[in-house]
């Protein structure tokens, strides 16, 4: 990727201004939609709707024309039809616009006519850098942009989304929300005009406020490029790949969604595990991995050390931590077993082994904290996974597991099972402190498990 080319992808996912082409004046206009998630989201800077027929959207001056514009804006959105929209890119790209997104269908995915028009705006934006066209648009958290066509509250975070279908590229923001995990960026890649998946890869790698990537898509045009790219990337920053369109009749639906052809499962699959990524089957596992690889810390091995109150999850968490290759249940040294022994007592009737069970010893935060640090001690343990229920008279671990965070070096991952409405404030705390923290164990065991496929020599 040249300079000038990246440096246009700076200016149009962090502009100091934007325009909207075609912003609508009532709620059922996906223009007048884009200019609410402009003041929704808080976007700081100058915002230009422009309409021949309307004077005021949102309290905001419209524009008739281009010409009228005060300045040359960094970033236009286009919330025109697909042919009006060819002329209109053409004019931004003269005016010195720095990038475009383009919300029209009607080009690859509508056969050999639409190719042919998606062909003329891929001429006339002639090297600017467009998201979409038929896309939802992208959102940058940190710059407090949102220029997709769903108004929302962003919460900034270091993992960066692209997703080839606006549909479940929502359904990773949400579920991102519900497990309270940051964005840095989403984007809607849509027909990918001039910004296939390798140039945003290859973009998103050297992005400081991107730590993680996670990717859905459904095909490639260009799928070598592609598995170079994730090559490349993964072996700065971890990619989470989940990937749509299977069986004989995939490349049907995939090349009338997003005029890409889904191709052969096995062959994908294969390529990218070559190539580094991690490969999930839905969005909440996609969620799980990502969260674990954006707050956590990758263990110097993959010795692990569970504890709980309640065996029941700590069977499914070993289920799935037990497919990882090399990873084992640490064998805890005699005086780590002496120590918990005495911080139960002699009435609590547990054996001691790991998973270690504190039972009804385990529930107050002290006993919680005390078992918890003697297995850190333990130099057999290389990550620590805890899992607490809700309750209504028990307090969360949160403090115990925050101060232990602070003195060792093992990664903690939390599982407090409940509802998210009553775990929601200490989660915040926790993943402030470096602990991810989850509801289902799991979720909480995915999460582990793709911070153990980094361990130094994986």
């Amino acid at each position: 990727m040249d300079k000038e080319f990246r440096d246009r992808m700076d200016r149009m996912f962090a502009p100091r201004s934007v325009a909207v082409i075609g912003a609508g004046a009532t709620a059922d206009k996906v223009g007048h939609a884009i200019m609410d998630s402009l003041v929704t989201g808080g976007f700081p800077g100058p915002i230009y709707p422009v309409h021949p027929r309307h004077t005021d959207i949102l309290g905001l001056k419209v524009y008739r024309d281009l010409d009228e514009l005060p300045e040359v804006p960094d970033l236009a959105v286009v919330a025109l039809n697909q042919r009006s929209t060819i002329e209109t890119a053409g004019r931004l790209k003269n005016m010195g616009v720095a990038g475009l997104s383009v919300i029209a269908g009607g080009y690859a995915e509508m056969g050999p006519d639409g190719q042919s028009l998606q062909e003329r705006l891929r001429d006339a934006v002639d090297g600017m850098p467009v998201v979409g066209p038929n896309t939802l648009g992208f959102l940058n958290a940190r710059a407090r942009l949102n220029v997709t066509f769903y108004p929302r509250i962003m919460r900034p975070g270091n993992v960066s989304f692209l997703s080839q279908s606006g549909g479940i590229g929502l359904g990773m923001k949400g579920r991102a929300d519900d497990e309270a995990l940051g964005i840095a960026k989403w984007v809607g890649v849509g027909n990918r005009v001039n910004l296939e998946f390798h140039t945003l890869l290859e973009y998103l790698k050297d992005d400081p406020e991107t730590r993680v990537i996670g990717i859905f898509v459904e095909g490639s045009s260009d799928p070598r490029a592609l598995m170079e790219s994730l090559a490349r990337v993964t072996r700065e920053k971890p990619v989470v790949v989940y990937k749509g369109g299977h069986g004989d009749d995939a490349d049907r639906n995939t090349i009338s969604h997003t005029g890409a052809t889904a191709g052969s499962d096995l062959v994908w699959k294969g390529a990218m595990r070559q190539a580094g990524a991690e490969m999930v089957s839905s969005v909440w596992e996609m969620v799980a991995m990502c969260k674990a690889l954006s707050i956590g810390q990758v263990p110097k091995g993959k010795r692990i050390g569970i504890f709980t109150h309640t065996a029941g999850p700590s069977i499914v968490s070993w289920d799935i931590l037990r497919q990882e290759p090399g990873c084992v249940l640490a064998d805890l040294q005699d005086r780590t077993i002496q120590k918990i022994s005495e911080i139960l007592g002699p009435s609590v009737p547990v054996i001691y082994k790991n998973p270690v069970d504190g039972a009804a010893g385990a529930f107050l935060p002290q006993p919680f904290h005390d078992i918890s640090e003697a297995m850190l001690e333990d130099p057999s343990v290389d990550a620590l996974l805890t899992i607490f229920c809700e309750h209504k008279n028990w307090i969360f671990p949160s403090d115990a597991l925050i101060e232990l965070s602070k003195r060792f070096r093992q990664p903690i991952i939390a599982c407090f099972i409940g509802t998210i409405r009553k775990i929601g404030p200490d989660r915040d705390r926790l993943h402030e402190a470096g602990i991810p923290t989850y509801v289902l164990p799991e979720d909480a065991a995915i999460g582990l498990r793709a911070l153990l496929r980094r361990v130094k020599g994986e």
